[in-house]
């Protein structure tokens, strides 16, 4: 293909393709001219991460296969992975750009072609979609969800009127019951069906669909069995899920790239268009003029060498999106005497969707935007709260909660499996359901944060609510479930928070301390002196590890850190290394007494309690959400601007949205850094 030739220099063309070219990150110290403390210290180029880049593409393109899943791996900051000072770009990033832009534009281009025609069937195959559980099999082509999860794809759901639903599935089977599935539209369950077959079956279901529009159809495993002593193993296997819009009737949703047609409009008319559209909405701005010229010499160059229109215009819209103003939050610094601060209404929008959705901004946000409305904070705190509503909002609990509390670390927790038998990839899952689940109710709920200490209740499955020894809820799904006996509930009650902070054959108090101190109160203990001896990965028979780690703390060189951290986890010491309650270490009783600075406390219950009374928690939230927004670790400087909003949170009951709102209306978060004048 000869427009091959084209494609390796395009991200080097288009990095000069702004006439507002992209500044470096922004300093900390004020202008000359700037009267305000400047501790925002906000960069002004911040490269979309993996979860960014995802989530922009679906609501962009209507994308779910997760492409940034393939991506070299993000790098952390203190906790996130939003860091704009880590988040550089590497050959090997490039090189996926550039290969995700183009599959991108094909699959979209597709769509929009299917959907343009009246009971037109769009399929998309199982390893295309996106997944929470399982893998590819059968050389590619199918999808076992070996565990409770779904398999999700976005489809354009045109016109209004009754779509035919149809899935390729069958399963392995397990008695006594046959694989379960469900069907969902936007997370709503059109749909369930048993499924017995144990060979490739066409399963269809009628649908009928009132609001037009890209909607995320998913096929739910629900009843996963699996059982190593008798070799039973249910799965769901799905080779592709499929849309067949109605024959007729009113009313399209918008595609997402051909607005148009070249024959009634002209191939460079249209292609022009095309990009236009694309570039608004891709760089969060309109495109100048001299932007669109140079993606369409692009155009140009492909079209007049013998390529076709399909062709040239995909290449025009690749630079759309291997643009840094696609693959990067852009910030224009301010010239060095200015001493302005405040950013754009634009470039607001942008921060404040990728702060609570890890995505774009939407139509409604866009348009307040351009009419210069956000700077307006009556304005701008409406739309946090609207924002929060909308289905894009667990973003926070799976990147923001899912960092913080370490949810995303859960599926990989390795309890030995000989000492640990129960812990298999579906009880895994249904732990970090259950971490994902707590958080979203305080997200949700006009409910104190605070609470997420020692609540009264928590979230299982049937599989999670054996492991806990708690009533089944009769779901394969986390349920709601009232806990009394005082060993569930709260955060520190969550078995894949505690195995987390756990080594694979036992607990440590050591480390479950620093989890607490760290993640909870933002008090991180500095690092251990070298060449200390660390514990026994194995206990002496008749010994407990409380024994050995207070004769361990016996060390002087040892003692400053230990007698913070060791108290701590030794009020968690009821719960083993995977989260299971016990009473009883190494054929001794559990000794969970504690001391929290000078207050004693018995269990992790009481313990709880001490925390939640703690100021330094509630401030921990804060500075935990004030950075994530920004995308940046705070500093001394912060240190005002946390202040204030934590003394908002304080006043909205401690409830998240409260939080949230005062994160979106701070200082720094409204305002950028100007680069002081060179002397």
């Amino acid at each position: 293909m000869r427009a091959n030739t084209f494609l390796f220099g395009l991200p080097l063309l288009l990095l000069a393709c702004s006439n507002e070219k992209p500044a470096g990150p922004s300093t900390d110290e004020p202008g000359p001219s700037s009267s305000l403390s400047c501790s925002d210290g906000a960069h002004a180029l911040r490269r979309l991460n993996r979860a960014e880049y995802d989530n922009t593409v679906r609501d962009l393109l209507g994308e779910t296969s997760r492409p940034a899943s393939t991506f070299p791996a993000d790098p952390t900051g203190l906790g996130f992975d939003n860091d704009a000072s880590l988040l550089s770009v590497s050959p090997a990033l490039m090189e996926a750009y550039e290969a995700s832009a183009g599959k991108l534009l094909d699959q979209a281009w597709t769509r929009d072609a299917a959907a343009s025609t009246s009971g037109a069937a769009v399929r998309i195959e199982a390893e295309s979609a996106s997944a929470t559980t399982g893998a590819a099999e059968s050389n590619g082509t199918v999808w076992n969800l070996w565990s409770n999860g779904d398999l999700t794809a976005t489809f354009n759901f045109a016109k209004a009127g009754d779509y035919q639903l149809a899935v390729r599935a069958w399963g392995t089977q397990a008695p006594p019951d046959p694989v379960k599935m469900d069907w969902l539209l936007d997370g709503v369950v059109v749909a369930s069906f048993d499924v017995p077959a144990t060979t490739p079956t066409l399963y269809t279901r009628q649908v009928k669909v009132t609001a037009p529009g890209q909607k995320r159809f998913a096929v739910r495993f629900t009843n996963d069995t699996y059982d190593p002593n008798t070799s039973t193993d249910r799965n769901l296997l799905v080779d592709w899920l499929e849309v067949t819009a109605p024959a007729s009737t009113g009313g399209t949703a918008e595609p997402a790239l051909r607005v148009c047609e070249p024959a009634q409009v002209g191939e460079q008319p249209c292609a022009r268009q095309m990009v236009e559209r694309l570039a608004r909405k891709a760089w969060r701005r309109p495109a100048t003029d001299a932007e669109v010229a140079q993606l369409m010499e692009v155009y140009t160059l492909v079209r007049s060498s013998g390529d076709s229109f399909e062709l040239a215009t995909k290449f025009a819209l690749r630079g759309v999106l291997l643009s840094p103003h696609f693959l990067f939050q852009v910030v224009v610094t301010p010239a060095p005497d200015s001493g302005k601060r405040e950013l754009t209404s634009r470039e607001l929008a942008s921060r404040l969707s990728y702060f609570l959705w890890s995505s774009q901004p939407d139509a409604e946000l866009a348009a307040l935007a351009d009419e210069d409305k956000l700077k307006d904070p009556a304005v701008l705190e409406a739309q946090v709260r609207r924002m929060l509503k909308d289905s894009r909002s667990e973003a926070l609990v799976q990147n923001f909660a899912g960092q913080w509390l370490g949810l995303r670390q859960v599926d990989g927790i390795n309890p030995d499996p000989a000492l640990f038998p129960q812990v298999d990839t579906a009880l895994k899952q249904a732990m970090r359901e259950e971490g994902e689940s707590f958080f979203r109710t305080f997200l949700r709920e006009d409910r104190s944060a605070l609470d997420m200490l020692d609540a009264d209740f928590t979230f299982v499955n049937d599989r999670l609510a054996d492991y806990y020894g708690l009533p089944r809820p009769g779901s394969a799904s986390a349920s709601r479930v009232a806990v009394t006996n005082g060993r569930r509930g709260g955060l520190l009650a969550q078995a894949g928070l505690l195995a987390q902070s756990s080594l694979a054959t036992r607990t440590s108090p050591v480390r479950r301390g620093k989890w607490v101190l760290g993640k909870l109160l933002c008090q991180e203990p500095p690092p251990p002196p070298p060449g200390v001896e660390g514990l026994p990965t194995t206990l002496p028979p008749g010994a407990t590890l409380r024994q050995i780690t207070e004769a361990h703390r016996s060390n002087p060189s040892c003692a400053g850190c230990h007698n913070v951290l060791d108290p701590i986890g030794f009020g968690l010491e009821n719960y083993d290394a995977a989260g299971a309650w016990r009473e009883v270490d190494n054929g001794s009783p559990v000794d969970s007494a504690g001391n929290f600075r000078g207050t004693a406390f018995q269990g992790p219950r009481q313990l709880a309690g001490i925390l939640k009374q703690d100021p330094a928690f509630a401030e921990c939230i804060s500075r935990k959400a004030l950075s994530y927004g920004l995308g940046r670790e705070l500093t001394d400087a912060d240190d005002p601007v946390v202040r204030g909003v934590d003394e908002h949170f304080a006043q909205g009951g401690y409830r998240l949205p409260e939080l949230l709102v005062a994160v979106a209306l701070s200082d720094s978060f409204r305002n950028r850094c100007p680069v002081p004048a060179t002397p």
